[in-house]
């Protein structure tokens, strides 16, 4: 009796076991001494699309808006105005940003800090297949706008199947959820 009812609990024990442990965050830096009482408003520039998905800077760089909204700690700069500013300036994102163009935007738009980013995978968008599990790996920093040094940069992956707890329970389908929560994760590392 004694060991079914050890076979029973091990049995239990492996079926929860995968929602049991953490799964690491993001890999995060902050700058020691970064003063966050400084950082008040920041701009997000267009992030970078390393992969073969044409929208997936479009989606990151709004879920990234979005989330920094939500989290009501920054003001985050109108991304009209940037584009504005970056148009007016013949600067195009994808071949980078130079340190003094960040030092000019940031003293004409009156933020404080810059967060530029990259998207190296984003799979799952074409929901004709729905066997695809979603992926998205993304990396971001946030520069000062007065003295050019990174604040913070974080980089971080996800897939769908990160989040299941038991069963199929918790998992991720939409690559538009995952890129929610992978944003979501990175912010809360943020200054």
């Amino acid at each position: 009796m004694q060991g079914r009812l050890f076979f029973l609990l091990i049995s239990l024990f492996l079926v929860v076991c995968p929602g049991c442990y953490s799964r690491p965050g993001p890999n995060s830096y902050l700058r020691p001494g970064t003063d966050q009482s400084k950082i008040d408003k920041v701009a997000v520039f267009p992030f970078h699309n390393n992969t073969q998905v044409s929208e997936a800077s479009s989606i990151v760089t709004k879920a990234f808006i979005t989330e920094l909204f939500e989290r009501k700690k920054l003001k985050v700069e109108f991304p009209g105005n940037i584009r504005s500013f970056l148009v007016s300036k013949r600067i195009i994102v994808r071949t980078g940003v130079d340190l003094e163009t960040i030092k000019v935007m940031a003293k004409r738009l009156g933020v404080d800090a810059v967060i530029l980013g990259e998207v190296d995978e984003y799979i799952g968008v074409d929901d004709r297949k729905k066997a695809v599990i979603p992926v998205v790996s993304i990396r971001s920093r946030m520069v000062d706008g007065r003295s050019g040094k990174i604040l913070w940069m974080a980089q971080h992956r996800r897939i769908g199947n990160d989040y299941i707890k038991v069963l199929d329970f918790g998992k991720v389908r939409s690559v538009a959820a995952l890129t929610r929560r992978v944003v979501k994760e990175m912010i809360q590392t943020m200054p």
